[in-house]
């Protein structure tokens, strides 16, 4: 038998796991994160048939269900006793705490690997230190108490402004037996913790694995130049992780694109509204608002009234129907991550209003790096000067995007045999 050795877990040279379980913030609403899963049983399943494999989640009942997995949630339920809940209150759910713990431990002992697929978990957006910080750092310790391998596959990480969620995160990290990055910046950022990075590549985005749906166009429109606009429930960094958050950020950000909207239906152009989580319905009905007070009507699917064919959003439920409804534009102005990965799958010219550098590397790995701005410092006249640029000479950019996308691709299969001869 021979035994290699990395961050304190034994391995057996050419052995492969057979059980798998896969973590991660999926079941929450966030298309990109389900699809960062879905991406990554697709990868699985053709590459490792015979192995079971189990995911621990937000939603357990929908995520296995969609996927026909065995799954649990990160956080255990309330307990049902009412002694024990009282307890729980009256300890300041200390003892709630513990028991998460302990079930944790017990249920990783069960698998050969613990694998975070895809998504942004390496950062504290939106939640305080004993939000989704401390759920994964929670189940990283638990699987290295048990001698189970835990693993970040084509991670992003950063920002991380709470010190405790730093420290809580960079563990996790530290103790990973294996890590991969969706970005440079990603790997950057753990490498300015201290963490050794050296050995750790980068590769693109898990969802570019999934099939890319064909187009297929609206004719309700007529020949009107359709531009996707993707919107996003963004209220700053650090909301939700703070109780009475200022509103200003997303109410800046929602008049901003009001306007930009209804210059461009004034305009002639064709607006169709796209969320990247169920949360960015919020935006896009503000936006309908908006666009109503100046005589344009939403069409939400099911209607059509006075100058509706214009403005149109239909519902979404999963990140295919993001690439479905995308494949309607002709240019696509997104801020979700996962928006701007879906319009660069479909080679459309591009502009990313990000709210952290993960959208500019992807843009520029896209060779569209001058086509960024940041959410909270949007600038109306670059925007309209970049889609007058992108919309001028369309077909050039789309030729830029499939030409980045055919080596995009080739990473991913690159990607692919290194967990197949490292970890899988």
């Amino acid at each position: 038998m021979v035994l290699s050795r990395r961050n304190g877990f034994s391995q057996v040279i050419g052995a492969k796991p057979q059980k798998i379980c896969l973590f991660g913030m999926f079941g929450g609403g966030n298309f990109g994160n389900d699809a960062s899963l879905e991406a990554f049983l697709l990868f699985l399943r053709e590459a490792r048939p015979e192995a079971a494999i189990a995911c621990v989640c937000v939603d357990p009942d929908a995520i296995g269900k969609a996927h026909q997995i065995v799954t649990t949630p990160i956080s255990a339920p309330e307990f049902s006793n009412t002694l024990l809940r009282f307890c729980n209150k009256v300890s300041m759910r200390i003892i709630g705490r513990l028991a998460n713990w302990g079930r944790a431990i017990k249920y990783v002992r069960q698998f050969d690997i613990i694998i975070v697929p895809g998504t942004s978990t390496l950062n504290d957006y939106g939640s305080g230190p004993f939000g989704t910080s401390y759920g994964l750092f929670r189940w990283a310790a638990s699987a290295r108490l048990s001698g189970v391998k835990f693993c970040f596959i084509g991670t992003g990480a950063g920002p991380i402004l709470n010190s405790t969620s730093r420290r809580m995160l960079r563990s996790a990290a530290a103790w990973a037996y294996f890590r991969s990055f969706r970005d440079q910046v990603s790997k950057d950022f753990l490498s300015s913790l201290g963490i050794d990075t050296s050995r750790d590549q980068v590769y693109p985005d898990l969802v570019f694995r999934l099939p890319t749906l064909l187009p297929v166009r609206d004719n309700t429109g007529g020949k009107l130049t359709t531009v996707g606009i993707g919107l996003m429930n963004y209220n700053g960094w650090r909301a939700g992780a703070r109780s009475g958050s200022d509103t200003a950020i997303y109410e800046t950000y929602i008049e901003k694109m009001g306007r930009f909207v209804n210059s461009l239906l004034d305009r002639g152009y064709r607006v169709r509204l796209i969320i990247g989580e169920t949360v960015d319905m919020r935006a896009v009905r503000d936006i309908g608002r908006i666009a109503k007070a100046s005589g344009y009507d939403l069409i939400d699917g099911t209607r059509f009234t006075r100058r509706a064919r214009q403005l149109v959003a239909e519902p979404i439920n999963s990140l295919h129907d993001v690439m479905r409804q995308i494949g309607d534009t002709d240019v696509v102005v997104a801020t979700r991550f996962h928006n701007v990965v879906c319009a660069l799958k479909l080679a459309l010219p591009t502009i990313s209003i990000g709210y952290e550098a993960k959208n500019d590397a992807v843009m520029t790995d896209f060779g569209l790096g001058d086509f960024c701005q940041s959410v909270e410092n949007l600038d109306l006249e670059l925007l309209e000067t970049h889609l007058t640029e992108l919309l001028k000479d369309k077909e050039h950019y789309r030729a830029v995007v499939r030409r980045h996308l055919d080596h995009v691709l080739f990473r991913v299969k690159e990607h692919e045999q290194e967990l197949l001869s490292k970890i899988l």
